[in-house]
């Protein structure tokens, strides 16, 4: 038991740990980007001395620089004019608006694509704007809608909640938009993540300021303080998890669509650790790889009595005013007790109570899209002016480059323009990879990166699993599970609390070298000294989810201790099976633990994870080794046939194979009721008691029949059991 509870409280850590250390945004570092096709599409902003915005220049005034090897231009277009050969015709119609997937509605004629427009997707993120900033959100876009909008412009309109809603699919009807707007901030007004987090911000605010006044309800009030700020420590990150997921899935469906494609995100941010930055660099990847654009709106504005977001408080600290709250708590500043004056106190509390830079990750993100981001203003509408000025004076500049081999490296882009005195705002590179990238911008990431496609050899051994599970026809999410060994880790204290930084690479090829996926993040690791006991006797796991075609891959994962320098690698080969509509089961996991999850994990993100079941999650073991005291936990996903998805009538058992002979079968189970989302699967786990069993190697084999085509799929896993 001891070593599960340590499992999931390390897992937390990773989650939460170092949430303050939020680097700058308006910093602009080479992203991570990827390319799903042989074509790299460059957004590009010129300005002059004075940073307006240039117009009309031609393509004969760039130049496109790859490695420092210059690049032909296949393709150029300008904010004011369409692609070159794409020209639309009289049979456009302009209110035949395609979905987000790039399919027409009904009343636009089926199965054409529109080519020539600019594409704007506006969505609205309510799981942070408070419920007194969607008026004047509505009145900018409504706004926007009326005076804006041009001929060659189809815009879409999103809500973000706990879940993501299409509240309008692209169009050019204003009527319709205006609608949209109004339906976009009503639809899930003051949901439960915002109106939460503004009333706890608020008690935190009001118990902070008894904190050192020597009242008797201080206890309380600390107290209470601590129960609001852990709530809104998991309530952020699953805040976060949300709108990265709805953002990444409105830049994705866009993937058909030709044209100037824009996303213009209203919010009041997020928060999320360092260790989990890499949410933003998988948003930034399918943003680049697809040519949209990301702008940011600060839907809260410039607010009074606050101090400006990611500077010191102190500079908000005087004697009060209209403008200006008495911060004090009606007390008189210059009066000293216990050695501090009121200054100081309020000082106290101010940096106590400091707001986190909730826009920061969200200005990283429009920065390394090529966007921008609008703070502190007050007049939504001005902000939404200034973007659209914006999102009119870029270019769009496409090439094929020179070198064609996804070796998953990063090539540096520099775009130049013919007068030196123009500045230029673009993407400064991308990660050659056939599918997806998202490595973090840590240059020491970045380096483990770039020594594992040089074939860095391994110092410390490191143990990996990988399982498959289908995602519809043409598609497998592959978790991959890595056990840190503790010599692979080197703790340093500080204070009472024990640190370490470690950085995780994962890159996968197929079976022809090309590098398809990449992944790289940092893992800061936080522990009290128990937890840090505990690490030298339980190998630390680190999970990673990886999107793949049906085909066969090598999986190499490198871990690096930053303080001693020492890698860890592992590799694995696996080969996912092309599936068909008859039905089918995921591979064979035969695990030792699992983890239990909140209660208030979100349903639908329960029902998308693969090795969920209830209210628990499978931890995936790097061997199969069992003892004759252990339970082994058989688990596993059933899919019906496509034709009988809604209502199958599967048959499922499973038996153990020993010396070619069948030594035990488990009880047949019916699965005849649907999955929670379509292409998950059915969930199954068994556990199996082993001590009744002899010592030796092992074959579980599970069979599956469907009862009304008695089409059949067997999988199998092998095990070992000793004393």
């Amino acid at each position: 038991m001891a070593k599960s509870r340590f499992t999931i409280s390390v897992l937390f850590l990773l989650l939460f740990s170092s949430a303050a250390s939020v680097g700058s945004s308006h910093q602009r570092q080479d992203e991570p980007v990827r390319i799903g096709i042989n074509l790299v599409t460059l957004d590009v902003a010129v300005a002059d001395k004075r940073r307006r915005p240039v117009h009309n220049l031609t393509a004969k005034d760039f130049t496109v620089i790859e490695d420092g090897a210059p690049q032909k231009i296949e393709s150029f277009s300008s904010g004011l004019g369409l692609t070159r050969n794409e020209q639309k015709t009289p049979s456009d119609q302009k209110e035949a608006a395609a979905d987000p997937a790039g399919r027409q509605s009904a009343d636009g004629g089926a199965g054409r694509r529109f080519t020539g427009y600019r594409f704007i997707s506006i969505a609205i993120d309510n799981t942070s704007v408070e419920a007194a900033n969607r008026d004047a959100v509505e009145r900018a876009v409504t706004r926007y809608v009326r005076e804006q909008l041009q001929s060659d412009d189809l815009v879409a309109v999103y809500s973000i909640g706990n879940s993501l809603g299409l509240v309008q699919a692209f169009t050019g009807n204003r009527d319709k938009l205006i609608r949209a707007a109004s339906a976009a901030v009503r639809g899930q007004l003051a949901t439960d993540a915002a109106s939460t987090r503004e009333e706890a911000a608020k008690e935190v605010e009001r118990a902070a300021r008894s904190i050192g006044t020597g009242s008797p309800i201080e206890q309380a009030d600390r107290a209470s303080r601590a129960v609001f700020e852990s709530y809104n420590d998991v309530s952020d990150y699953f805040q976060a998890q949300s709108l990265f997921r709805s953002l990444h899935a409105i830049i994705d469906v866009q993937r058909n669509l030709t044209g100037r494609k824009s996303l213009i995100l209203f919010s009041q941010g997020v928060t999320l650790p360092s260790s989990s930055g890499y949410e933003v660099d998988g948003v930034v990847s399918a943003a680049n790889s697809l040519g949209v654009s990301v702008y940011v709106i600060d839907a809260g504005g410039l607010a009074v009595g606050e101090a400006p977001r990611g500077y010191d408080p102190r500079g908000n600290l005087g004697l009060p005013t209209k403008q200006r709250p008495d911060i004090y708590g009606g007390e008189d500043p210059t009066r000293v007790r216990d050695g501090e004056n009121g200054l100081e106190r309020a000082l106290r509390r101010s940096l106590g109570t400091a707001q986190p830079d909730r826009i920061g990750l969200l200005a990283r993100l429009s920065d390394q899209t090529g966007g921008i981001t609008v703070t502190n203003n007050n007049d939504l509408s001005a902000a939404l002016d200034t973007v659209d000025t914006d999102v009119r004076a870029h270019y769009t500049i496409a090439y094929v480059p020179g070198n064609q081999d996804f070796d998953g490296r990063f090539r540096e882009i520099t775009v130049k323009v013919a007068n030196p005195e123009f500045s230029v705002r673009t993407r400064h590179g991308y990660y050659a990879v056939k599918s997806e990238a998202a490595i973090t911008d840590d240059a020491p990431v970045r380096k483990l990166a770039s020594e594992v496609l040089t074939g860095a050899e391994s110092a410390i051994a490191l143990e990996m699993a990988a399982a498959y599970f289908p995602r519809g026809q043409a598609a497998y999410l592959v978790p991959v599970t890595i056990r840190v060994p503790a010599s692979a880790i080197t703790t340093h204290k500080k204070g009472d609390r024990y640190h370490a930084e470690l950085d995780f690479v994962l890159t996968v090829k197929d079976s022809a070298g090309a590098v398809v996926s990449t992944f790289g993040r940092a893992y800061p690791l936080d522990l009290s000294e128990e937890q840090n006991k505990q690490l030298a006797e339980t190998p630390l796991p680190i999970r990673h989810n990886v999107r793949l075609a049906p085909g066969t891959y090598i999986i190499t994962t490198a871990l690096r201790d930053r303080t001693t320098g020492r890698t860890s690698i592992a590799r694995r080969g696996i080969t996912l099976p092309v599936t068909t509509g008859g039905p089918h089961l995921s591979s064979i996991v035969l695990a030792q633990q699992t983890e239990q999850l909140p209660a208030d994990y979100p349903a639908a993100q329960l029902a998308r994870d693969v090795l969920a079941f209830g209210q628990n999650r499978v931890v995936m073991p790097t061997d199969n080794r069992f003892t004759a005291g252990q339970t082994l936990l058989l688990f596993f996903r059933v899919y019906a046939p496509a034709a009988s998805a809604a209502h199958p009538s599967l048959i499922v058992g499973a038996g153990f194979i020993k010396d070619g002979k069948l030594v035990r079968r488990t009880p047949a189970v019916r699965v005849s009721q649907s999955p929670a989302e379509p292409d998950t699967g059915f969930p199954m786990a068994t556990p199996l008691k082993l001590a009744d069993l002899e010592y030796g190697e092992y074959l579980l084999r599970v069979e599956l029949i469907d009862e009304a085509t008695r089409q059949k799929e067997i999988k199998e896993a092998r095990f070992t059991l000793s004393k």
